[in-house]
């Protein structure tokens, strides 16, 4: 019913900032789980496939420490241990589930961390689009989207959206239900919090990006809306391989929130190429 997105597999790694990243990613690691300090859609997908040794992908790489010692670090080494996927539950892949995965981890819960309990190998697509409610920061911070499928969340690491875990899920190949929560968490989140938030008037924020939005006529427990899905310009993506190398060099002294979302990115294992079907409309 839904087109597949394609993935290819590489590893990668860089070498960190002296001083900065070892230093720095302890800092970020502190803002997972139990930091109140840790605060910081949207088409069909199906299934991903990975393949050895092509391009577009990396695993949790690795950095070199201060000091020119030469020490591999690997990103996966600041992993916060209280982050853990939840025992004997199917990682999530629609709005309700996500809610229950989250109402399962430990609060208060801060985005990186609920990035560092994600399903791994996992498919990322990233823009400089601003063209959102949760905008790209430039090439450094661009909102990226983490396909679920046949959901697919969103996140920026920087800027007035960095706050927010969007989400959405298919209801036909040209449009999903969108919902959104804020981070941080601090306590169980209702079936109807994803919604909630984006109630602006008759509709939501997110209307007037998408269009042609309507109520979902399945869900009668909240102020839900159905509307246009909407893949980002191709010209805009930003590759893995510079994606992850901002990872490894983050300052987390200066950017400790940015830092703290992109190493749960990249630490948790592989991350791979992402694909939205070219049948969808872009944001422009």
């Amino acid at each position: 019913m839904f087109a597949a997105y394609s993935s290819k597999v590489v590893t990668g790694s860089r070498s960190a900032r002296a001083g900065g990243f070892l230093v720095g990613s302890l800092c970020a690691a502190s803002l997972g789980c139990g930091s109140e300090s840790g605060s910081d859609s949207e088409v069909p997908g199906a299934e991903a496939s990975a393949g050895a040794g092509g391009a577009g992908s990396v695993g949790s790489g690795s950095a070199t420490g201060g000091g020119g010692s030469g020490d591999g670090v690997e990103l996966g080494a600041f992993a916060t241990p209280t982050c853990a996927a939840p025992e004997g539950v199917a990682a999530p892949r629609s709005i309700a589930a996500a809610v229950d995965w989250i109402n399962r981890l430990p609060k208060p819960l801060s985005l990186s961390c609920f990035l560092e309990t994600l399903e791994r190998p996992l498919p990322v697509y990233a823009t400089v689009s601003v063209f959102s409610a949760q905008p790209a920061v430039g090439r450094r911070s661009p909102r990226m989207f983490l396909f679920a499928p046949p959901l697919i969340m969103s996140i920026s690491p920087a800027g007035e959206g960095s706050h927010l875990l969007e989400f959405g899920e298919p209801r036909s190949i040209r449009s999903s239900l969108k919902g959104e929560i804020v981070f941080p968490v601090t306590g169980e989140l209702g079936p109807s919090s994803p919604y909630d938030h984006l109630i602006a008037g008759n509709l939501t924020t997110c209307g007037g990006c998408h269009g042609e939005e309507e109520p979902a006529s399945d869900i009668a427990f909240a102020r839900a809306f159905v509307s246009r899905a909407l893949r980002p310009v191709p010209a805009e993506r930003v590759g893995l391989e510079e994606l992850h190398r901002e990872a490894v060099d983050c300052d987390a002294l200066a950017e400790p929130e940015r830092c703290a979302m992109l190493i749960a990115l990249f630490g948790q294992g592989e991350v791979i190429d992402a694909e939205f079907p070219a049948t969808l409309d872009t944001f422009y």
